[in-house]
């Protein structure tokens, strides 16, 4: 297992991470797995490396993080662990989110307790907070890391605009800065490379990739029109959680396949390799929900210099659709 350095910070995280959005809950119709399956594939990651966990408080509205606190229970210093803060924590009550002060102090030990940890290693806000001055966040976020909460400060699914005042903030008060952004990357949503990747080479910052396989998309198990769609999230298209354009992937999602065979790779272990090509990517989460799943994306690797150029010329041919 290769690690990658989180910006300037002194914390490397493994390249490859596990996500526990489906940790005893069905979120966005991915399908719930139970505790004894959670702590399997956690026992897997860490066998094959892995040293990194993704979470969030609204994953479950708690249920992940509670379960993740149980598994971890007694090993929590064998892993780095990342969680968000933002989503309403009760669906029915805005004020039970956002990036408001009171919000983030409340929501970083509500976390901490589920978790059963005193601090977290990483922590970002999970979306902006329009409603909220910007800066009355990056203060709550600097007084939970100024407690010794958190380790390593970042964000998530902030465009790059945003991206750039929260580090401007940071520098012009000597406060700790986002040092990474965790954003949907992947072969059908390739754009958050070229939209933060000057973001990267100019500031020293990092990327955090989650959905590298486009929810499912560029498995290859949705790629023929004529076969009748499994059940899971993406049974439905236009209710599919990552939303992509599956009409416009055809092409791509062929190339891909014969990227693979190339490389003596499965499809999915191709799309992760594609992404682990991408030094500004610190880390990819991986999401699973059998251990055959876990084991298939822990299985890739780099691709050759001659792959990964074949596929970044299909997805500026993408791109540019």
């Amino acid at each position: 297992m290769e690690y990658g350095r989180l910006g300037v910070s002194s914390l490397e995280v493994s390249r490859l991470a596990l996500g526990s959005m489906n940790f005893g809950w069905d979120w966005h119709g991915i399908g719930a797995i139970e505790e004894k399956a959670a702590r399997d594939l956690v026992d897997l990651a860490f066998e094959r490396g892995v040293r990194f966990i993704d979470t969030a408080d609204v994953y479950g509205y708690g249920a992940a993080e509670t379960m993740l606190g149980k598994i971890l229970k007694g090993r929590r210093d064998r892993f780095l662990i990342s969680s968000k803060v933002c989503g309403r924590m009760d669906p029915a009550d805005p004020a039970s989110g956002g990036l408001s002060r009171e919000h983030i102090i409340e929501g970083i030990d509500a976390s901490l307790a589920r978790l059963q940890t005193d601090y977290l290693d990483l922590y970002m806000p999970h979306a902006p907070d329009s409603a909220v001055p910007l800066e009355e966040s990056l203060e709550a976020f600097d007084r939970v890391a100024a407690a010794g909460k958190v380790r390593v400060l970042g964000c998530s699914n902030f465009d790059p605009t945003y991206w750039r005042r929260s580090l401007g903030w940071a520098e012009e008060n000597g406060r700790p800065r986002f040092e990474f952004n965790q954003v949907q990357i992947s072969l059908a949503a390739p754009w958050a490379l070229s939209d933060h990747g000057p973001v990267c080479a100019e500031r020293g910052t990092s990327l955090l990739a989650w959905s590298p396989l486009g929810g499912g998309v560029l498995s290859g198990k949705y790629a023929d029109p004529k076969k009748p769609r499994p059940e899971g999230r993406r049974r439905d298209p236009k209710k599919a959680f990552p939303p992509v354009s599956e009409a416009r992937l055809g092409g791509l999602i062929s190339l891909l396949g014969k990227a693979a065979v190339l490389e003596g790779k499965t499809t999915v272990q191709a799309a992760i390799g594609w992404l682990l090509g991408k030094p500004e990517i610190a880390s990819i989460i991986l999401g699973a929900r059998t251990r055959a799943q876990l084991e298939e994306s822990l299985g890739s690797s780099p691709l050759g210099e001659r792959t990964q150029s074949f596929l970044d010329k299909a997805v500026k041919v993408l791109e540019k659709a």
